[in-house]
């Protein structure tokens, strides 16, 4: 819906740099925001967005089930 919209498409959470990034990376993004996404910490508790990191590990690990991830 956002391209639609004129924003370029968000990066895949498969790809080797989102992958190999350290479970932090993801935490701060949802606090502080990244590029265009706005941060999120005063609307999402932080054992919240742990969970929501954990998810994205899960999607990842879904993908690629035989890689190492950090």
């Amino acid at each position: 819906m956002i391209v639609r919209r004129g924003f370029s498409p968000p990066p895949t959470y498969h790809d080797d740099r989102l992958r190999n990034a350290p479970v932090g990376h993801f935490f701060d993004v949802i606090s502080n925001g990244f590029g265009k996404m706005n941060g999120y910490g005063a609307q999402i508790q932080p054992a919240d967005r742990w969970a929501i990191v954990a998810y994205i590990r899960a999607l990842q690990v879904s993908q690629n089930p035989d890689q190492n991830l950090r």
